[in-house]
């Protein structure tokens, strides 16, 4: 069932969006107030390191390599994801 994007701010869940762009997974991580994190996940706006465990996809595709990261890769386990609705 897809997700919005208020109910990640309302769960306070951190998160990565993902979308598939010229045959490549993007992920961009953010904060759960939608600021998007650089490298070193801390948000300048809510003055903390963020911990983005939740994958919300805006394609079925990037849904796809996002079920197959969760499978096939321990570091991804315990990820979360949804389709972005």
């Amino acid at each position: 069932m897809p997700i919005k994007l208020e109910t990640l701010k309302n769960d306070r869940q951190d998160y990565f969006l993902l979308k598939w762009e010229n045959d490549q997974l993007i992920m961009e991580p953010h904060c759960f107030c939608g600021f998007e994190l650089d490298e070193d996940f801390f948000c300048p706006e809510c003055q903390r390191k963020c911990d983005c465990t939740y994958f919300a996809c805006l394609d079925p595709q990037s849904l796809t390599m996002a079920e197959r990261l969760i499978h096939g890769d321990p570091t991804f386990k315990d990820f979360k994801i949804s389709l972005i609705g």
